[in-house]
This record gives C-alpha cells, sequence and structure tokens, in this order.
C-alpha cells in the first residue's frame, strides 16, 4: 500500500535507503533536508509502500519549473525493494497522478546509470531523453 508520508521517521528510514543505492550521489542530509522543507513549502511530496509494515518503496517527487518555464515534478529519489519490481509501474503511475493533480506538464528524473538500462526500464512508461548533461569538477 503507497501513501504519502510526513513523519521524522519514515523520512529517516528512507535516508537509510540511501545506502542500499550503489553509486549514490545524494547525501542523506540532502535528501532529509528536501523532505522537511518539502512539507512546509508544499513542493516536495514523500510517498512510501509498504507490505507487513516493513517498508518495500519509497518515492520522492519534488515540484519545479524547468528550462522551458513548464511547471514541472522531479522524481528526485526512488527506491525499490529487488522483491518488488512491480513497485515501479506504480510510482510512475502516481508521479503521472500527481503531476495531472499539480498541473505539471512534465515528469523528470536523473539517473546515473547506462542509457540502455534507463530506456529499458521506463521508456514502456513513455520516458523519452530530452536533456543531456555534461560536469566538470571544480579543483
Amino acid at each position: 500500500m503507497i501513501k504519502q508520508v510526513y513523519s521524522n521517521d519514515v523520512f529517516l528510514e528512507i535516508t537509510d535507503k540511501l545506502k542500499e543505492v550503489d553509486n549514490c550521489k545524494l547525501s542523506a542530509n540532502t535528501l532529509y533536508t528536501y523532505m522537511v522543507s518539502g512539507v512546509e513549502i508544499k513542493n516536495t511530496f514523500t510517498y512510501a509502500s509498504y507490505d507487513n509494515e516493513k517498508m518495500n518503496g519509497c518515492l520522492i517527487l519534488q515540484l519545479f519549473n524547468d528550462m522551458d518555464g513548464d511547471k514541472s515534478l522531479l522524481m528526485l529519489f526512488i527506491w525499490l525493494d529487488a522483491h518488488c519490481p512491480k513497485l515501479l509501474e506504480e510510482f510512475i503511475h502516481l508521479g503521472n497522478d500527481k503531476a495531472k493533480e499539480l498541473n505539471a506538464k512534465k515528469i523528470y528524473f536523473i539517473a546515473n546509470r547506462k542509457e540502455e538500462v534507463i530506456i529499458r526500464r521506463v521508456g514502456k512508461f513513455g520516458f523519452t531523453k530530452a536533456y543531456t548533461t555534461y560536469r566538470k569538477d571544480v579543483i
């Protein structure tokens, strides 16, 4: 069962899931700050899924204006228990429904995986490559 969460205890449980994500660049402090401040300013929406009172997935959405000036949703963080692959589809549908509710025109996500893997996993839900990002570390 997926439900929107506001509890500090659940936020901390979600930040612990970062340890299970390979090469995750998002820090626990940053993610926690997004969740807590998002409740106050109503731009970040945190969802958790449970099976027998055990978290088996979470989704964090953030409302923003994209480069085109359109109201958009960012799928900031998604974590799924490896035994619940069908939950991805439920989270994508939830994100789509939330976008409609908020009159958002687009949904974005950031991934640090091979492009072929991303297309295979989410292409069937209508996601397409929109932008390419390049980075330079300042030293």
